[in-house]
């Protein structure tokens, strides 16, 4: 039980937890990846595994990704009820690939302009699951409000390994019988 509330406690700042008040840049001309569009199973930390055919999940926290344009993404996290929206977009930001992403509603409608928050997000594909890290705070200070003052401190960090931080991993969700 401990083990399921840390893990849904790291998905909702995952996502959820949109640290910034402004963007890193709101230029998104880079096409979204095919490989994340879909419906993502979370896979708890204690059943990742290296060999895809052993992977296993009970989890019922799911991520969708859809195409919005040919530049942006909606995610929906978790599906049901009680799920967030965002807005997303790929970003090349000193050589470093990433993803804005930008809170836009939630399961009572839109959010109000001022709490439309930012977040910036990498990914990678581990064994056949989609990692997902959220840009390290302690190095880039989630109260700079100022885009260029922002993108300073992403650059001054660029070459940090921990940039990028608390990894959560997806599978693909398989349709059930």
């Amino acid at each position: 039980m401990k083990l399921k509330l840390f893990f849904m406690i790291a998905l909702f700042f995952l996502f959820a937890g949109c640290e910034y008040e402004t963007s890193l840049t709101d230029e998104h001309k880079i096409p979204v990846d095919k490989a994340v569009l879909g419906l993502w199973e979370a896979v708890p930390e204690k059943k990742r595994v290296s060999d895809p055919k052993d992977r296993v999940s009970d989890s019922e926290e799911r991520l969708m990704v859809l195409k919005y344009t040919d530049t942006e993404y909606i995610v929906h996290y978790p599906t049901g009820d009680e799920g967030f929206y965002f807005k997303g977009y790929p970003i090349r930001i000193g050589g470093i690939s990433c993803v804005q992403i930008q809170l836009i509603g939630d399961s009572n409608g839109d959010i109000k302009s001022g709490d439309r928050k930012y977040h910036v997000v990498s990914y990678q594909f581990v064994n056949g699951e989609l990692e997902i890290k959220t840009m390290n705070t302690d190095l880039v200070d989630k109260n700079i409000k100022d885009r260029n003052k922002l993108k300073t401190a992403f650059l001054k960090n660029k070459n940090k390994g921990e940039l990028f931080t608390n990894p959560v991993r997806f599978k693909r969700a398989v349709k059930k019988s």
